[in-house]
């Protein structure tokens, strides 16, 4: 019966998508895209900007002393979901004995050294991934910890840390099908006019 008649191919296909998207805020947490305002905490002197759904937390000490320093970024939910961040942690922490690491909430993203030169984290270095904070609810704290240490004459820990909140990615998986769909809705219903 469909090959009869192209056109409610095409309205059905349409209708499905239109389902895909109806339904995606009932099967997939909606993307949060509330940019989240971070705060900073620890020694030395640190700064915090935002410009958009961007975060760049950084921190700069010097002499750092030979324990382990931490700083702590933390925000407030805004809004019950899941929170998807694309990190990126850069820093030098001299070159003797070095060590960087980050952890999201309990979860640990970066960990390492002890490492001398030129291996690093020594001589500086750049990390980066994707963590989600799942099943937030509004009012909710999300925590990021990090920092290092060295041994070097050259006592100086200085970093940064950069989050960019994007959209769960299961979300953006079901806008792509729903969209997928319409577009091969269209494709057909041209070549059902061509034809």
């Amino acid at each position: 019966m469909l090959k009869r008649y192209p056109n409610m191919r095409v309205a059905l296909a349409s209708v499905v998508a239109v389902m895909f998207c109806a339904l995606a805020p009932v099967t997939v947490a909606a993307p949060v895209l509330t940019p989240q305002t971070w705060t900073m905490a620890g020694p030395g002197t640190i700064s915090s900007t935002q410009v958009g759904n961007v975060s760049t937390l950084t921190y700069n000490i010097n002499p750092a002393g030979f324990s382990t320093r931490t700083w702590t970024a933390s925000a407030i939910a805004d809004t019950s979901g899941d929170y998807l961040f694309n990190w990126a942690y850069n820093g030098f922490h001299a070159f003797f004995q070095v060590t960087a690491f980050l952890n999201a909430g309990s979860t640990s993203l970066v960990n390492t050294g002890p490492n001398n030169c030129c291996t690093t984290p020594s001589g500086g270095f750049a990390y980066n991934g994707f963590y989600t904070f799942s099943n937030i609810n509004a009012g909710d704290t999300m925590a990021f910890t990090f920092g290092g240490r060295n041994f070097d004459s050259t006592n100086i820990l200085l970093g940064s840390l950069t989050l960019n909140q994007v959209p769960e990615p299961g979300t953006l998986a079901l806008l792509g099908v729903a969209l997928g769909l319409v577009g091969f809705a269209a494709r057909r219903k041209q070549k059902g006019v061509a034809a």
